[in-house]
């Protein structure tokens, strides 16, 4: 299958480690406003494109794009006559209006598509869902989540999409929309029951620096979320879940977004179990183990779940004040 690659930043560090693993991909094209300033010498037989509408007329089966939001829905916009297989970021636009109206033209064209959300494809986290649909420890009681990260854009206060909430980046977009999508996946429907957010404004940047939320889903669940940046050291995330007979601890500290996450599951006599990161380690970046998951599923079935677990995610995003 012939692959087109749109975008040269995360698109190069990220997805090009796997598209060099996955046998059944032929990376045909790559495309970027900033093609002329990368050196590729190392690949070879592969197009360069500077304007995204040129490889729509081109011999390609999937489109990947890894592109802010802004231009992003304009590619999975123009797709929508072409009807191209395509693989994409979160959020899937610039407003949630525009996400909702964007993905319910992609399933009335019935478009093979899939969105990159990291946790969704992490093999602990798959790990936590089936206890939670297999009811090993009983039904979820509560939750609460803590995510601590080290941002160079916002720390540096850099100007940019990935600052900017309304060009689809910020905090809500970029942070928490991973969180609530896997709230989505864990819980189901999420309702908001609160929210307070800390705001921060340097030199014009205008960005949420600190979130807590409290929501309840459709079965009276509680949760809490807090996702903060730190100015250095490590990423923490926790994932506290209490169950009637147990509870279940997900959590890393590390520089990497994915790596060396360890869950520990207890029950009420309080023995417990250890898992860790199951997989191989193939890639320097932890996010492209997880990719190389998502596409590997994509290219076996067409499922829109997780497109619309993002989409419940931006939603709630959208109610925050």
């Amino acid at each position: 299958m012939n692959v087109a690659l749109v975008g040269s930043n995360f698109g190069l560090k990220g997805y090009l480690p796997v598209l060099n693993k996955i046998k059944k991909l032929k990376l045909k094209i790559i495309c970027s406003r900033n093609i002329n300033k990368i050196d590729f010498k190392e690949l070879k037989n592969i197009e360069y494109k500077s304007n995204w509408k040129d490889i729509f007329n081109q011999n390609i089966d999937i489109i990947i794009l890894a592109v802010p939001p802004k231009i992003q829905e304009k590619i999975l916009i123009y797709n929508l006559k072409y009807r191209k297989q395509i693989i994409f970021e979160k959020p899937i636009s610039t407003s949630f209006l525009k996400s909702k109206k964007i993905f319910e033209k992609i399933k009335e064209k019935k478009i093979k598509s899939e969105i990159n959300l990291t946790y969704l494809n992490h093999i602990l986290f798959r790990k936590v869902k089936k206890i939670i649909d297999n009811k090993s420890l009983g039904s979820v009681i509560d939750y609460k989540i803590n995510w601590a990260f080290v941002s160079g854009d916002f720390n540096k206060k850099i100007k940019s999409w990935k600052t900017d909430e309304k060009q689809g980046g910020g905090i809500k977009n970029i942070f928490l929309t991973h969180v609530l999508s896997y709230c989505e996946y864990f819980f189901k429907k999420s309702l908001l029951k609160s929210s307070f957010i800390k705001s921060s404004n340097f030199k014009g940047l205008n960005f949420k620096k600190f979130i807590l939320l409290k929501l309840k889903n459709f079965k009276k669940i509680n949760g809490e979320v807090l996702i903060h940046i730190k100015k250095n050291g490590l990423q923490t995330h926790k994932i506290e879940i209490n169950f009637e007979n147990g509870k279940v601890k997900l959590f890393t500290k590390s520089k990497d977004w994915t790596n060396n996450f360890v869950l520990k599951v207890y029950k009420k006599n309080k023995k417990f179990k250890i898992y860790k990161n199951m997989s191989k380690k193939f890639f320097n970046d932890g996010r492209s183990q997880q990719i190389y998951l998502m596409i590997n599923n994509f290219i076996k079935k067409k499922n829109y779940k997780n497109i619309q677990y993002c989409l419940n995610a931006e939603e709630l995003n959208n109610r925050l004040i």
